[in-house]
């Protein structure tokens, strides 16, 4: 079995260009104060350290919003100072309408799985699933297979045997989620010719395979288990950053 590499997790990961991105962060940190560009661009490099942010293309984006009349540029004891409009307020609404609560759905269930992974953060209850909206996007953002193969071997490891629909259940009553019948069991096929997983079907009427974990199994859990945790926490971290751009003002700090 081949190791498997990590996805990258960037923010086109969670569903927004390089140019949303930007703009959301140009109208969150403007409607706080007005501010030159040299500045917005420090505090944007502070809080994304672990990416490099072109100053070049943060000025492009502001002087489209400009163009555009979203924001105002006006010079101040010779210093370029950009100021959010009434339509760039406006803008910044429509982000929050659109993005904020599929947003916040969606870290939810990856706030569970982070839980399960590493036994940190929140572990909120289940009280409703993804809704079908989001599921998709949920499906964008993070490796589905990962996360499915983490909780079939770690569930095979302390039973004799299951099934794919147990796991689909688990999915559902500890996280909120689940994949598709059809999916399940495709990879479940994928995990036995690989030799994650061997199986045999509980009769001639073959309605319900049950699976058993093997030693190559156990042997490359741990790999799966870490690329996991790795995805998760880097969409969580972003989906964090995003949604205190979208939160009311008050409760924000940067």
């Amino acid at each position: 079995m081949k190791k498997s590499e990590d996805q990258s997790v960037s923010i086109e990961s969670v569903g927004m260009s390089q140019r949303e991105f930007l703009t959301l962060y140009l109208l969150h940190t403007l409607s706080d104060r007005d501010n030159y560009p040299r500045a917005i661009h420090q505090e944007l490099t502070n809080q994304f350290s672990e990416k490099t942010h072109s100053y070049d293309y943060l000025c492009k984006i502001c002087n489209q919003l400009v163009e555009s009349r979203h924001l105002e540029l006006y010079t101040e004891k010779g210093r370029n100072y950009y100021k959010l409009t009434e339509k760039g307020k406006e803008l910044f609404t429509w982000y929050k309408s659109n993005f904020k609560e599929r947003m916040t759905e969606v870290k939810l269930v990856i706030d569970r799985f982070m839980y399960e992974l590493t036994g940190s953060g929140s572990n909120s209850a289940v009280h409703h699933e993804l809704p079908e909206e989001y599921r998709s996007y949920f499906s964008k953002i993070i490796s589905v297979k990962d996360l499915v193969r983490f909780i079939t071997l770690r569930t095979a490891q302390t039973r004799t045997k299951l099934y794919m629909g147990e796991v689909g259940e688990i999915l559902k009553m500890n996280f909120g989620w689940n994949a598709s019948n059809g999916y399940l069991y495709d990879l479940a096929h994928e995990m036995e010719e690989t030799g994650l997983l061997i199986g045999g079907w509980e009769s001639e009427k073959r309605t319900k395979r049950f699976l058993r974990i093997t030693e190559e199994g156990r042997y490359h859990y741990k790999q799966i288990a870490d690329s996991a945790a790795y995805q998760v926490r880097e969409i969580q971290k972003y989906l964090t950053n995003v949604l205190l751009f979208l939160e009311e003002k008050q409760s924000i700090k940067l």
